[in-house]
Protein backbone atom coordinates (compact mmCIF):
# COMPACT_ATOMS: atom_id res chain seq x y z
CA UNK A 1 0.00 0.00 0.00
CA UNK A 2 2.62 2.59 1.29
CA UNK A 3 4.43 2.07 -3.03
CA UNK A 4 1.19 1.05 -4.89
CA UNK A 5 -1.69 3.09 -3.75
CA UNK A 6 -1.17 6.19 -6.72
CA UNK A 7 -1.23 3.02 -9.29
CA UNK A 8 -5.16 2.22 -7.56
CA UNK A 9 -5.76 6.12 -7.64
CA UNK A 10 -4.49 6.26 -11.35
CA UNK A 11 -7.37 3.88 -12.67
CA UNK A 12 -10.58 5.29 -10.15
CA UNK A 13 -11.89 9.16 -9.51
CA UNK A 14 -13.70 11.06 -12.11
CA UNK A 15 -11.73 11.36 -15.11
CA UNK A 16 -12.62 15.33 -16.27
CA UNK A 17 -12.26 14.29 -20.35
CA UNK A 18 -14.85 11.34 -19.74
CA UNK A 19 -16.76 10.56 -16.47
CA UNK A 20 -17.80 13.89 -14.63
CA UNK A 21 -21.06 15.03 -15.24
CA UNK A 22 -20.99 18.33 -14.37
CA UNK A 23 -19.54 21.00 -17.07
CA UNK A 24 -18.88 23.83 -14.64
CA UNK A 25 -17.29 23.76 -10.89
CA UNK A 26 -17.36 26.29 -8.57
CA UNK A 27 -14.40 27.46 -6.12
CA UNK A 28 -15.13 30.21 -3.80
CA UNK A 29 -12.50 33.07 -2.33
CA UNK A 30 -11.11 36.28 -1.71
CA UNK A 31 -10.43 38.85 -4.40
CA UNK A 32 -6.71 38.35 -3.66
CA UNK A 33 -6.98 34.71 -3.29
CA UNK A 34 -8.53 34.56 -6.95
CA UNK A 35 -6.31 37.20 -8.29
CA UNK A 36 -3.33 35.12 -7.21
CA UNK A 37 -4.91 32.08 -8.33
CA UNK A 38 -5.57 33.92 -12.41
CA UNK A 39 -1.88 35.21 -11.99
CA UNK A 40 -0.19 32.11 -10.86
CA UNK A 41 -2.55 29.91 -13.28
CA UNK A 42 -2.19 27.23 -9.82
CA UNK A 43 -4.62 26.40 -7.16
CA UNK A 44 -3.17 25.46 -3.83
CA UNK A 45 -4.01 21.88 -3.08
CA UNK A 46 -3.84 22.16 1.31
CA UNK A 47 -2.56 18.84 3.32
CA UNK A 48 -5.40 16.49 4.20
CA UNK A 49 -4.50 17.31 8.04
CA UNK A 50 -4.34 21.29 7.60
CA UNK A 51 -8.13 21.63 6.43
CA UNK A 52 -10.88 23.17 8.55
CA UNK A 53 -12.53 19.63 8.85
CA UNK A 54 -10.64 17.52 11.60
CA UNK A 55 -12.39 14.32 10.30
CA UNK A 56 -10.66 14.87 6.83
CA UNK A 57 -9.99 11.39 5.36
CA UNK A 58 -10.55 9.71 8.85
CA UNK A 59 -14.87 9.64 8.74
CA UNK A 60 -15.49 6.38 6.92
CA UNK A 61 -13.54 4.67 9.52
CA UNK A 62 -16.13 2.84 11.47
CA UNK A 63 -17.91 2.10 8.31
CA UNK A 64 -15.53 0.58 6.45
CA UNK A 65 -14.05 -1.91 9.70
CA UNK A 66 -17.34 -2.60 10.47
CA UNK A 67 -18.25 -3.89 7.34
CA UNK A 68 -15.30 -5.46 6.47
CA UNK A 69 -15.62 -7.23 9.98
CA UNK A 70 -19.09 -8.50 8.95
CA UNK A 71 -17.77 -9.90 6.16
CA UNK A 72 -14.60 -11.99 8.13
CA UNK A 73 -17.25 -14.05 9.89
CA UNK A 74 -18.28 -15.67 6.80
CA UNK A 75 -14.92 -15.73 4.43
CA UNK A 76 -12.46 -18.64 3.99
CA UNK A 77 -9.25 -19.03 1.99
CA UNK A 78 -7.70 -16.15 0.08
CA UNK A 79 -10.54 -14.06 1.33
CA UNK A 80 -9.96 -14.88 5.56
CA UNK A 81 -5.89 -14.42 5.15
CA UNK A 82 -6.20 -10.79 3.46
CA UNK A 83 -9.32 -9.58 5.73
CA UNK A 84 -7.40 -10.81 8.63
CA UNK A 85 -4.24 -8.58 7.61
CA UNK A 86 -6.49 -5.80 6.73
CA UNK A 87 -8.07 -5.61 9.76
CA UNK A 88 -5.39 -6.07 12.05
CA UNK A 89 -3.30 -3.32 10.33
CA UNK A 90 -6.06 -0.58 9.51
CA UNK A 91 -5.10 1.51 12.49
CA UNK A 92 -1.56 1.74 11.09
CA UNK A 93 -2.11 1.30 7.34
CA UNK A 94 -5.10 3.71 6.47
CA UNK A 95 -4.73 5.96 4.45
CA UNK A 96 -4.72 9.20 6.80
CA UNK A 97 -1.53 7.67 8.52
CA UNK A 98 0.98 6.35 5.22
CA UNK A 99 -0.19 9.18 2.91
CA UNK A 100 -0.77 12.98 2.95
CA UNK A 101 -3.53 13.85 -0.09
CA UNK A 102 -3.65 17.66 -0.97
CA UNK A 103 -6.95 19.01 -1.53
CA UNK A 104 -8.61 21.52 -3.68
CA UNK A 105 -12.13 22.36 -3.14
CA UNK A 106 -14.61 22.64 -5.57
CA UNK A 107 -18.26 22.78 -5.60
CA UNK A 108 -21.36 22.23 -8.03
CA UNK A 109 -23.06 24.98 -6.21
CA UNK A 110 -23.36 28.28 -8.19
CA UNK A 111 -23.79 31.35 -5.85
CA UNK A 112 -24.48 29.88 -3.03
CA UNK A 113 -25.01 32.06 0.14
CA UNK A 114 -23.33 29.55 2.46
CA UNK A 115 -20.19 29.22 0.70
CA UNK A 116 -19.84 33.20 0.05
CA UNK A 117 -20.10 33.61 3.89
CA UNK A 118 -17.20 31.07 4.76
CA UNK A 119 -15.25 30.99 1.82
CA UNK A 120 -16.18 34.08 -0.23
CA UNK A 121 -15.22 36.65 1.91
CA UNK A 122 -18.80 37.37 3.15
CA UNK A 123 -19.54 38.51 -0.05
CA UNK A 124 -16.82 40.52 -0.66
CA UNK A 125 -14.94 38.13 -2.63
CA UNK A 126 -15.30 35.95 -5.83
CA UNK A 127 -16.84 33.02 -7.18
CA UNK A 128 -14.72 31.45 -10.04
CA UNK A 129 -16.85 29.17 -12.57
CA UNK A 130 -14.39 26.60 -14.20
CA UNK A 131 -15.32 24.99 -17.13
CA UNK A 132 -14.53 21.05 -17.22
CA UNK A 133 -12.81 20.35 -20.29
CA UNK A 134 -13.03 17.34 -22.48
CA UNK A 135 -9.09 16.26 -22.07
CA UNK A 136 -6.45 15.00 -19.72
CA UNK A 137 -4.71 16.34 -17.14
CA UNK A 138 -1.34 16.94 -16.45
CA UNK A 139 0.44 13.79 -15.74
CA UNK A 140 4.09 14.14 -13.81
CA UNK A 141 6.82 10.89 -12.66
CA UNK A 142 6.42 12.61 -8.69
CA UNK A 143 2.71 12.90 -7.94
CA UNK A 144 -0.95 12.02 -9.45
CA UNK A 145 -4.02 13.80 -9.32
CA UNK A 146 -7.82 12.65 -9.75
CA UNK A 147 -11.12 14.71 -9.02
CA UNK A 148 -13.43 12.67 -6.81
CA UNK A 149 -17.15 13.63 -5.52
CA UNK A 150 -17.77 13.88 -2.21
CA UNK A 151 -20.50 11.66 -0.29
CA UNK A 152 -22.19 12.75 2.82
CA UNK A 153 -24.10 9.77 3.41
CA UNK A 154 -23.08 7.03 5.70
CA UNK A 155 -26.18 5.32 4.07
CA UNK A 156 -24.20 5.83 0.67
CA UNK A 157 -21.04 4.87 1.85
CA UNK A 158 -22.11 1.89 3.30
CA UNK A 159 -24.32 0.45 -0.05
CA UNK A 160 -21.51 1.29 -1.96
CA UNK A 161 -18.70 0.29 0.25
CA UNK A 162 -21.00 -3.18 0.90
CA UNK A 163 -21.64 -4.14 -2.65
CA UNK A 164 -18.38 -3.57 -3.41
CA UNK A 165 -16.63 -6.03 -0.98
CA UNK A 166 -19.30 -8.49 -2.40
CA UNK A 167 -17.98 -8.14 -5.73
CA UNK A 168 -14.19 -8.10 -4.31
CA UNK A 169 -14.65 -11.10 -2.60
CA UNK A 170 -16.38 -13.02 -4.58
CA UNK A 171 -13.78 -12.59 -7.13
CA UNK A 172 -10.90 -13.37 -4.79
CA UNK A 173 -12.80 -16.88 -3.82
CA UNK A 174 -11.09 -18.34 -6.85
CA UNK A 175 -8.32 -17.87 -5.93
CA UNK A 176 -5.51 -20.18 -4.05
CA UNK A 177 -4.52 -18.34 -0.62
CA UNK A 178 -0.42 -17.95 -2.07
CA UNK A 179 1.61 -15.40 -0.28
CA UNK A 180 1.55 -13.29 -3.45
CA UNK A 181 -2.37 -13.69 -3.88
CA UNK A 182 -2.67 -12.25 -0.23
CA UNK A 183 -0.51 -9.46 -0.85
CA UNK A 184 -2.38 -8.60 -4.21
CA UNK A 185 -5.90 -9.11 -2.33
CA UNK A 186 -4.90 -6.42 0.67
CA UNK A 187 -3.65 -3.89 -1.78
CA UNK A 188 -7.39 -4.19 -3.26
CA UNK A 189 -8.77 -3.92 0.36
CA UNK A 190 -6.50 -1.01 1.78
CA UNK A 191 -6.89 0.94 -1.69
CA UNK A 192 -10.64 0.72 -1.34
CA UNK A 193 -10.64 1.68 2.42
CA UNK A 194 -8.59 4.34 0.77
CA UNK A 195 -10.70 5.71 -1.87
CA UNK A 196 -13.98 5.50 0.83
CA UNK A 197 -11.93 7.94 3.42
CA UNK A 198 -10.80 10.39 0.74
CA UNK A 199 -14.77 10.71 -0.81
CA UNK A 200 -16.54 10.60 2.76
CA UNK A 201 -16.84 13.78 4.68
CA UNK A 202 -19.95 14.01 7.32
CA UNK A 203 -23.51 15.46 6.89
CA UNK A 204 -22.67 18.73 8.47
CA UNK A 205 -20.38 19.44 5.07
CA UNK A 206 -23.34 18.29 2.89
CA UNK A 207 -24.04 22.00 1.88
CA UNK A 208 -20.65 22.41 0.37
CA UNK A 209 -21.49 19.95 -2.67
CA UNK A 210 -17.95 19.08 -2.98
CA UNK A 211 -15.48 17.87 -6.08
CA UNK A 212 -12.50 17.39 -4.79
CA UNK A 213 -8.93 17.88 -6.82
CA UNK A 214 -6.80 15.37 -5.19
CA UNK A 215 -3.15 14.90 -5.35
CA UNK A 216 -0.69 12.18 -4.00
CA UNK A 217 2.97 11.53 -4.56
CA UNK A 218 3.86 8.33 -6.13
CA UNK A 219 6.51 7.65 -4.10
CA UNK A 220 7.82 8.14 -0.34
CA UNK A 221 8.83 10.59 0.85
CA UNK A 222 7.54 12.29 -1.84
CA UNK A 223 7.37 15.89 -2.68
CA UNK A 224 8.18 19.08 -0.49
CA UNK A 225 5.30 21.00 -0.11
CA UNK A 226 5.55 24.82 0.16
CA UNK A 227 4.92 26.55 4.00
CA UNK A 228 2.42 29.47 4.34
CA UNK A 229 1.25 30.31 8.01
CA UNK A 230 -2.54 30.68 8.78
CA UNK A 231 -4.35 33.85 9.88
CA UNK A 232 -4.13 32.05 13.51
CA UNK A 233 -0.64 31.52 13.37
CA UNK A 234 -0.18 27.76 12.02
CA UNK A 235 1.58 26.14 9.70
CA UNK A 236 -0.18 25.14 6.60
CA UNK A 237 0.97 22.79 4.17
CA UNK A 238 0.17 22.77 0.33
CA UNK A 239 1.22 22.45 -2.93
CA UNK A 240 1.18 24.76 -6.16
CA UNK A 241 -0.89 22.11 -8.97
CA UNK A 242 -2.39 23.01 -12.14
CA UNK A 243 -5.39 22.06 -13.62
CA UNK A 244 -4.73 22.00 -17.25
CA UNK A 245 -1.50 20.04 -19.00
CA UNK A 246 0.87 21.92 -21.17
CA UNK A 247 0.50 25.14 -19.83
CA UNK A 248 -2.95 25.86 -20.85
CA UNK A 249 -4.97 28.64 -19.21
CA UNK A 250 -7.43 27.69 -16.51
CA UNK A 251 -10.62 27.28 -18.88
CA UNK A 252 -13.09 30.33 -17.14
CA UNK A 253 -16.66 30.00 -17.46
CA UNK A 254 -17.61 32.77 -15.28
CA UNK A 255 -16.17 35.15 -13.22
CA UNK A 256 -18.74 36.15 -10.85
CA UNK A 257 -17.79 39.00 -8.01
CA UNK A 258 -19.35 39.23 -4.82
CA UNK A 259 -22.35 41.65 -4.48
CA UNK A 260 -20.42 43.97 -1.25
CA UNK A 261 -17.80 45.28 -3.94
CA UNK A 262 -17.41 47.42 -6.90
CA UNK A 263 -18.17 45.10 -9.69
CA UNK A 264 -16.48 47.95 -12.05
CA UNK A 265 -13.60 48.24 -10.68
CA UNK A 266 -12.95 44.04 -9.96
CA UNK A 267 -14.30 43.52 -13.74
CA UNK A 268 -11.24 46.09 -14.39
CA UNK A 269 -8.83 44.23 -12.38
CA UNK A 270 -9.91 41.17 -13.83
CA UNK A 271 -9.70 41.81 -17.40
CA UNK A 272 -6.29 43.58 -17.18
CA UNK A 273 -4.99 40.31 -15.50
CA UNK A 274 -6.30 38.02 -18.08
CA UNK A 275 -4.95 40.27 -20.54
CA UNK A 276 -1.66 39.76 -19.64
CA UNK A 277 -2.08 36.19 -19.02
CA UNK A 278 -2.58 35.85 -22.63
CA UNK A 279 -6.52 35.35 -22.69
CA UNK A 280 -8.41 36.24 -25.35
CA UNK A 281 -12.03 37.53 -25.57
CA UNK A 282 -13.94 35.19 -27.36
CA UNK A 283 -11.74 31.90 -26.38
CA UNK A 284 -12.74 28.79 -24.53
CA UNK A 285 -11.15 30.49 -21.57
CA UNK A 286 -12.72 33.78 -21.24
CA UNK A 287 -15.39 34.15 -18.87
CA UNK A 288 -18.33 36.07 -18.54
CA UNK A 289 -18.41 38.72 -15.65
CA UNK A 290 -21.82 38.76 -13.52
CA UNK A 291 -22.42 40.30 -10.27
CA UNK A 292 -23.41 37.47 -7.21
CA UNK A 293 -27.27 37.56 -6.65
CA UNK A 294 -26.82 36.93 -3.15
CA UNK A 295 -26.47 40.53 -1.15
CA UNK A 296 -26.35 39.58 2.53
Amino acid sequence: MRTEVWKFFEEIGLRPERDLPYPVLYHYTSMSGALKILGSQKFWATAHDCTNDRGELVSADATVLEIAQSFRHTASGLTARALDAFLRDYDAEAIARIRTAYLSCFSIARDDEGQWRRYGDEGKGVCLGLRVINEPGPQSRKVFSRLFEVTYSEDSLRKWFTDTFVKVCATLAAYPPSDQNTRSALATLRGLAALASITTKTSDWKSEKEVRHVTMDRLEPGVKPDVRMSADNKEIRYLPVSLRANGKLIALDEIIIGAKQDFGEARKQFENLLASKGYLPGSIEYPRFVVSSVSN
